[in-house]
């Protein structure tokens, strides 16, 4: 990957210890650890929990052809 390429990383999180873990969002960057900051930075309006990214790519969509 070059220093262009950037991914779109899909950003989730939850508000209490006890809430479910919901989807808050979406950032594109060239790293995940740099999605991470972007989305700590885009975010903030809420005292977030346990905020993670994960790369759009790594969601298995199955295929919508019928067999």
């Amino acid at each position: 990957m070059t220093a262009l390429q950037k991914k779109v990383f899909w950003v989730f999180a939850r508000r209490a210890p006890t809430d479910p873990i919901e989807q808050v969002g979406s950032v594109t960057a060239p790293t995940e650890a740099i999605a991470w900051v972007y989305a700590h930075i885009n975010y903030r309006e809420r005292a977030w929990r346990d905020m993670r990214v994960v790369a759009r790519e790594a969601f298995y969509e199955p295929s919508t052809e019928t067999q």
